[in-house]
Formats: C-alpha cells, sequence, structure tokens
C-alpha cells in the first residue's frame, strides 16, 4: 500500500521539489498539487490522499484554512503544515492551535518528510490491522 499524498503551495519550485523528493521513496505516491486553499479543497475531494502537505501561507487562503477544510470532510487525512518559519517563530494562535497532525521547516524539510512517512505508513499499518 502507498501513502498518498497532495501538495499545496503557491510557489511552483517548492511543489516540484518536495514531489521529487517523495517520488524517490517506493511507499509514496504524489496524486496531485495546487496553488491555493479553493483550487486544493476542490482536488483534494476528488482525490481523497492519505496526507495533504500545505504550506502555511498561501497567495489565495491560507494552510491554516486547508487543514480545516480537509479535517471536516476527511477526518482521517493526515495534514502537514509546512513553512520557512520555525515553530517558535510563528506567534499566531490560531495556526498553533489548527487541526493539522504536524508541521515541517522547510529548512529541515528532508529530513522531517522522511520522518513524516514513517509516522504515516505506521499510522497506516495499525488502522488495517
Amino acid at each position: 500500500m502507498k501513502l498518498k499524498i497532495f501538495i499545496v503551495d503557491d510557489i511552483p519550485s517548492m511543489r516540484m521539489l518536495v514531489t521529487q523528493f517523495l517520488k524517490r521513496h517506493k511507499e509514496v505516491e504524489v496524486v496531485g498539487e495546487a496553488e491555493g486553499c479553493s483550487e486544493a479543497i476542490q482536488k483534494i475531494k476528488k482525490l481523497h490522499p492519505d496526507i495533504v502537505i500545505t504550506d502555511l501561507s498561501l497567495s489565495e487562503g491560507s494552510g491554516v484554512e486547508v487543514a480545516k477544510q480537509v479535517k471536516e470532510v476527511f477526518p482521517n487525512t493526515a495534514v502537514y503544515l509546512f513553512s520557512a518559519y520555525e515553530v517558535n517563530e510563528i506567534r499566531d494562535l490560531r495556526t498553533l492551535r489548527s487541526p493539522s497532525d504536524g508541521f515541517i521547516q522547510k529548512s529541515n524539510l528532508k529530513l522531517e518528510l522522511n520522518i513524516m512517512i514513517l509516522k504515516e505508513l505506521e499510522r497506516l499499518k495499525k488502522g488495517h490491522e
């Protein structure tokens, strides 16, 4: 079983970087991507990914908004916020209280994506036992 992942970022080169890294993992399939919140929600409803990775700051909407809407429709879909900011730099309490399942720092992107993949593979395995 492969983890189906959807990526949301308003910077095309960032989406490409994340996609290229994730495609190296045989247990991962990138099923789609979007630039902003409304496009993401529309595609996610059709694709039903296991994981959504969304940038915190989007040109249209926000990662917190994506997380809330995804969790309302698909409560079992994991949502990870990612940002160039470090967690301790984020002062917006709405962000820290968002329904996301984790936070990925872009400065540690590869390491944190690997950790996320391992965590989510374990979660899916437990859900199928």
